[in-house]
């Protein structure tokens, strides 16, 4: 198939070179980030492999907010399955009231 001499098709190729072009830019900024930020990335690297005392003390900080944050969780789906048996409960009641099973 021969490429078209038409203006706008020539246009239409140009955009979508472009479009690959801001693509692989973003593709390629991605994986830069993830690199970064991934485990053992640059920021791990800056932390702990210049200042290992200073990398270690981050990184336990990071567990303990972790372990506060993963109890506060736990505390709240205990709360909110409490919360949800009493709902139960009541209803429970106001349909026996409704049914006339209440009266059994």
């Amino acid at each position: 198939m021969t490429q078209s001499r038409e203006p706008n098709d020539r246009d239409i190729f140009t955009r979508m070179a472009q479009v690959e072009d801001r693509l692989t830019r973003i593709e390629n900024t991605n994986a830069q980030l993830q690199e970064t930020i991934a485990p053992g990335g640059y920021i791990t690297d800056a932390f702990v492999g210049r200042r290992p005392a200073f990398g270690t003390r981050v990184v336990e900080r990071i567990d303990e907010v972790e372990e506060r944050l993963n109890t506060r969780i736990d505390e709240l789906k205990a709360e909110m399955n409490q919360r949800f048996d009493s709902q139960d409960a009541k209803f429970d009641t106001i349909l026996r009231a409704i049914t006339g099973l209440g009266n059994l």
